[in-house]
This record gives structure tokens, sequence and C-alpha cells, in this order.
């Protein structure tokens, strides 16, 4: 697994935490680590607090936005400890144990986002992604440090991939263009019913994040665009 899933961290504030992350990373298996317009650097401190996993951070990329992973990565997990609602749908979140069974049997390229110590992640992030994760914690005080939460999440894929280790139920996770083609025809088909301008974001960031959970293969993804164009060319609207 550790080879396709990559840990991104989004405008990381302190080198400690950069460094305990790149620590709990090795002792996972999970090497890939890229790093979102850092506010804090790969110091001394950082290198201290990684102990013998200065390898990740030596390794580790640099890039300037989020812009560049949408294109290089099939799945975009978000993480946040703001649980949502009905009514704000970007927040809506399924729990690592969850993520851990599907990711397990999924080839293409994954990214787990973490955001910043003192926000998280912005609701303008969470929409990039494909689902959301949240780990349950006490109501007294539910924000855990960021390393923490790696730790956590780390730890479900890696304990979850041992359980499954020499099995070979594989398939082929739907890839980034597959799923954008597929929202691009759910969008016309919302566009060809006359649905509400109001409505119509709201049902676009559910029917993404309902792909997302669904962690669709490329044969499904392909068979719900044949429906889609069926349906498109039955309407009368060109694709």
């Amino acid at each position: 697994m550790d080879d396709h899933v990559c840990v991104v961290l989004v405008e990381p504030e302190f080198s400690g935490n950069i460094g305990f992350i790149a620590r709990v990373m090795m002792n996972f298996g999970f090497k890939n680590l890229i790093l979102v317009n850092p506010k804090a650097s790969l110091d001394d401190t950082a290198h201290i607090f990684a102990s013998h996993a200065g390898s990740v951070l030596d390794e580790a990329r640099i890039i300037s936005s989020l812009d560049e992973l949408v294109s290089e990565f099939d799945f975009i997990v978000g993480t946040t400890s703001k649980v949502g609602s009905d009514y704000n749908v970007l927040r809506i979140p399924i729990t690592p144990r969850r993520l851990a069974e599907f990711l397990v049997d999924v080839e293409g390229k994954i990214a787990i986002m973490f955001g910043r110590e003192s926000i998280g992640l912005t609701n303008k992030e969470l929409a990039l992604c494909d689902v959301i994760v949240s780990i349950p914690s006490s109501d007294v005080y539910p924000v855990l440090n960021v390393s923490h939460a790696v730790a956590i999440i780390l730890y479900e894929l890696f304990t979850y991939g041992l359980k499954r280790r020499g099995k070979t139920l594989k398939f082929r996770e739907a890839s980034r263009v597959e799923k954008e083609i597929l929202l691009r025809y759910f969008d016309r088909i919302l566009e060809a019913v006359d649905y509400p301008d109001y409505k119509r974001r709201i049902a676009q960031t559910i029917f993404r994040h309902v792909i997302g959970r669904s962690f669709i293969s490329g044969r499904e993804a392909h068979t719900l665009m044949g429906v889609f164009r069926s349906v498109l060319v039955k309407l009368g609207f060109s694709l």
C-alpha cells in the first residue's frame, strides 16, 4: 500500500510535527510525503523529531498549491475534526477504519491530506476531496494534534493491510479522469432537467462524495457513464 499512498501536509506550521509525522510514516511503512506551501522548514528540529526516519524528510516534495495534486492523484482523502451535518455536506465523514477497508484493494494513486495545526483544512480544500475522514474522539476535546491524527489513520491502513496480506482480491480503482467525466455527465443531467441553480452546487458536492465513498472501479465508472450518456441523448442533449 505504501507505494501508492502519499501523506500530504497543507501549510504545516511546526517543524517538530513534520518530524513526528515522518517518524510515524516509517513506523507503518509509508514513505511518500508532500508539503504544500509549508510555513515551517525541514530544519534540525524536524530531523531530531523524525529520529531514524530522516530519509522521509530528505525525499519529501514541496509544492506551492493543491492544484498540482488534483491532476496527479486518482483519489484524494481529506481529514477534519469538524464533523458536519446534513446541511454541511462538505464535512460528512467516514472513520479511518472504514477508509482502510476500501483503500486496501485500491491500486490508483491516493493522497491523504492533513490541514494546518491552527485551522485544519478549509471548506474550499475539502471540496477537492473525494471522501472526508474524521477520527472519533471525546466531545470534551475532539481536536487531535496533526501528528497523532496521521498516526491513527496510518495505523488503521497498516493493520487492515496485514489482515488482507497474501490475498489477490484487487480491482482497478476508477482513475481521476474517469471520475471527472462521470461528474461532468452528472452536471449535464442537472442542467438538462433544469435543476435549480441554488441547489445544483450541493447536489454536485453530494454526488462527488457518494462516488468517493463508494470507491468505484473503472468498470463501474464506465457503466455509469454509459447510463448517463443514454439519459442525455434521450433528453436531446449533446455530450
